[in-house]
């Protein structure tokens, strides 16, 4: 009997804490239960009051909040530069384009010229070389016997 009361209680008290002391906001299907705690329990009375007197609390501190100018001024600001305008801008936002794509474009003429100037760069010209000649066999044993250097 005990558990069960407490049960009621713990109920009570989360529907007077979630929707507040008014009755109107309580839930239909609580509605019963609720009625019957308050006209059988000194607690739920208590529980009660006291989300009454929040609920007091609440509307006595709600005023409406007014701005200063020079807040709202900010504010407007702020939207205006939110508007991001052309798409330009927006698939690169930080800065002139320019100097980053001047950057990429020196850094292929400089790797194009080193490329026209030194094509014999990875040229090695030892007896290491292998040509088609050594790779007639079918195996890697082949290649080890007709090369062996390797």
């Amino acid at each position: 009997m005990k558990e069960n009361l407490s049960a009621e209680l713990n109920r009570f008290k989360a529907v007077v804490e979630t929707y507040g002391a008014r009755e109107d906001a309580w839930p239909a299907a609580d509605l019963p239960l609720m009625r019957k705690l308050l006209s059988s329990s000194d607690v739920a009375r208590s529980l009660l009051r006291q989300e009454e007197k929040f609920d007091q609390l609440l509307q006595s501190d709600a005023r409406p909040i007014t701005a200063p100018s020079a807040l709202l001024s900010r504010i407007l600001e702020g939207a205006e530069d939110a508007n991001r305008g052309s798409i330009l801008k927006i698939l690169w936002p930080f800065g002139s384009i320019w100097q980053p794509a001047s950057g990429l474009l020196m850094a292929a003429c400089i790797g194009v010229l080193l490329g026209l100037a030194s094509p014999n760069i990875l040229d090695y010209s030892d007896d290491l070389s292998l040509d088609e000649a050594a790779f007639s066999g079918g195996t890697m044993y082949d290649l080890e016997i007709n090369n062996d250097n390797l």
